[in-house]
C-alpha cells in the first residue's frame, strides 16, 4: 500500500520570503483520519530551509520539513501510523507535487519523530508523483524479455566515464547470471569508454551493441528511438535553466572531444526528450543520471517532472550538481536493485496454470532506497551531513503502482515454430562466430527473426538464457 500526499499551491505568496503558499492534504493512505483529505495551509518554502552546510544540515532539514507536515493533524497521524510498520513491511510514501515551490523542497529528507530519515528505511522509500497533461494515459507496459537498456554515456571533462559503463556492466552480468536476460545498446563519444566497451564484448559480454554520438540532436534521438528501449541511462551533464529554451541534457561528440570545444555541441531540450520518450513502443524507465535534471524553479517544472507528467512512466534525476562518483555509486546500486526486481515480477507473470496473473504492481521506489543508502555509505555512512544521498528523486505517473503486463500469449503451434526457427538461427550464429563479426551477427539474426518475438531470439553467439 502506498501513502499519497497531494502538495498544492495556495494562489498567494507569503510577503516574508516571497515563496509560494503551499497546501496540503492525504491523497491515499492505509489509516483515514479525520480532516487528512482536506486541504490545510502549509508553511514551508525551500528558500527558508537550512543550509545544507551547518552542522547537520539535512537532518535539520528533514526535521523542518517533518515539522511543516504534521501541523496538519490528519497527515501527523498518517505518519504516526506509518512508523509502526513492522519490519519488511514495504510503504512507501510519495509527494504529488503541483511543480514551482513544491518541486523545489528536498521532500527526500523527511524524518520520523527520533530523527531517522524514512527514505533510508527500506519501509518507507520515498517518491514524488505527477499527473499526466490533460489527463494522458498509456497502456500499462508489457514485461516482455529480454529487456532492452540503452545507455547514453557522454559528459564532456569527466574522466571516468569508463566507470559509468563498468557499473553498468556488472549489473547486467549479474542479471543474466540469475536469469534476467538483457540487452544493451551504448552510445559513448569518450575513446577510453569506447575501448572498456568493445574490452567488456572481447571478454565474453554478449547482446551489446556499440555506437557514438551522432552530431545532431535530432539524430540522436532518432537513434534512440529506432532501437526501442525499454530502460533509457543518460549519463551527461544536465542544465536546468531559467527558461525552457535552457533546460536540456548536453553530449559531446568525438569531435567535441578532439576538438576541446569546451562543452558538448549536442543538446536535447525538453520538448524532444518528451517526445522521443513518448515515442518509444513500450518505455519503462528514464534515469537521468545528470547533473540538475530534477531542478526546478518557481516558474518551471524539472526535466523529470516535464517527462513523467507528458506520459512517460517514471524518471530518475538529480535535484543538485552530482560528483561523478556519486553517480557511479547511485548506477551501480540502482541497476542492481532493479533487476532483481524485474525478475522477480518476471517470474510471477510467468507461473505456470491458469491462476498465473497476467498483471503484476511494480514499485521504482525499492531499487531507489538500495541506491541512496549505498551513496550513503559511499560518504562514510553519514546521513545527518552528507547531503549526496538525497540527490537522486523519483518521478513515477499517476498515484497507482505501475503495472505490467505479461507478453501475450503465444498458440503452442506458433510458439515450437518460433523456437524451431531461433534453433535454427543458432546454430548458424554459432558457426560463424569466427568469421563474422558482432555487428554482421546482430544485423543477420535480426532480418532472420524479425517475425518472431524477442524472447525466442538466442543471444549474437547462438547461445540461449541471456548467459
Amino acid at each position: 500500500m502506498r501513502t499519497v500526499l497531494a502538495v498544492d499551491t495556495l494562489g498567494e505568496t507569503n510577503p516574508a520570503t516571497g515563496a509560494e503558499v503551499l497546501m496540503v492534504k492525504a491523497e491515499r493512505a492505509s489509516v483515514d483520519p479525520v480532516g487528512a483529505r482536506k486541504f490545510r495551509r502549509l508553511e514551508l518554502s525551500a528558500q527558508a530551509l537550512p543550509d545544507w552546510s551547518t552542522p547537520a544540515g539535512v537532518l535539520a532539514r528533514g526535521q523542518a520539513v517533518r515539522h511543516a507536515l504534521c501541523t496538519h493533524p490528519g497527515v501527523q497521524a498518517i505518519l504516526d501510523h506509518l512508523a509502526l510498520a513492522p519490519a519488511g513491511q514495504v510503504q512507501p510514501l510519495f509527494l504529488k507535487l503541483a511543480g514551482g515551490d513544491a518541486e523545489m523542497i528536498p521532500w527526500e529528507t523527511l524524518c520520523d519523530s527520533a530523527g531517522e530519515f524514512l527514505a533510508l528505511d527500506q519501509r518507507w522509500p520515498i517518491g514524488r508523483v505527477c499527473d499526466p497533461l490533460q489527463g494522458e494515459s498509456r497502456p500499462p507496459p508489457v514485461l516482455s524479455l529480454p529487456v532492452r537498456l540503452l545507455a547514453v554515456i557522454s559528459a564532456y571533462g569527466i574522466p571516468t566515464q569508463k566507470q559509468e559503463w563498468a557499473a553498468l556492466a556488472r549489473a547486467v552480468q549479474e542479471a543474466r547470471a540469475a536469469g534476467l536476460p538483457v540487452q544493451l545498446r551504448v552510445l559513448v563519444a569518450d575513446d577510453t569508454t569506447y575501448q572498456a566497451v568493445q574490452a567488456s564484448m572481447a571478454a565474453g559480454l554478449a547482446d551489446v551493441e556499440l555506437s557514438g554520438i551522432e552530431k545532431t540532436s535530432s539524430r540522436v534521438v532518432q537513434d534512440i528511438v529506432a532501437w526501442a528501449p525499454n530502460i533509457v541511462h543518460f549519463f551527461c551533464h544536465g542544465h536546468a535553466g531559467s527558461t525552457p529554451s535552457d533546460q536540456s541534457l548536453e553530449l559531446a561528440t568525438k569531435a567535441d572531444l578532439s576538438s576541446q570545444a569546451g562543452a558538448g555541441s549536442v543538446r536535447i531540450r525538453t520538448r524532444q526528450l518528451t517526445d522521443m520518450l513518448v515515442a518509444l513502443p513500450n518505455p519503462w524507465l528514464v534515469t537521468l543520471n545528470c547533473c540538475a535534471s530534477a531542478a526546478a524553479s518557481s516558474e518551471l517544472l524539472s526535466l523529470a517532472h516535464q517527462v513523467v507528467s507528458a506520459g512517460f512512466p517514471a524518471a530518475v534525476a538529480m535535484i543538485e550538481p552530482v560528483d561523478a562518483s556519486d553517480a557511479h555509486e547511485f548506477t551501480r546500486s540502482f541497476y542492481r536493485s532493479l533487476f532483481a526486481d524485474l525478475l522477480r515480477a518476471s517470474q510471477q507473470l510467468q507461473q505456470p496454470g491458469a491462476g498465473a496473473p497476467r498483471r503484476v504492481p511494480f514499485e521504482f521506489t525499492r531499487a531507489m532506497h538500495g541506491a541512496r543508502s549505498a551513496v550513503c555509505d559511499l560518504h562514510g555512512g553519514d546521513a545527518p551531513n552528507a547531503r549526496q544521498w538525497v540527490l537522486p528523486v523519483l518521478y513515477v505517473r499517476g498515484v497507482e503502482p505501475l503495472q505490467f503486463d505479461a507478453p501475450p500469449a503465444v498458440p503452442q503451434g506458433q510458439s515450437a515454430e518460433f523456437t524451431q526457427r531461433a534453433q535454427i538461427v543458432a546454430g548458424w550464429l554459432q558457426q560463424v562466430r569466427e568469421s563474422l563479426d558482432e555487428a554482421g551477427r546482430l544485423e543477420v539474426m535480426q532480418r532472420l527473426l524479425a517475425q518472431v518475438p524477442a524472447r525466442f531470439w538466442p543471444d549474437v553467439n547462438g547461445q540461449f538464457g541471456g548467459a
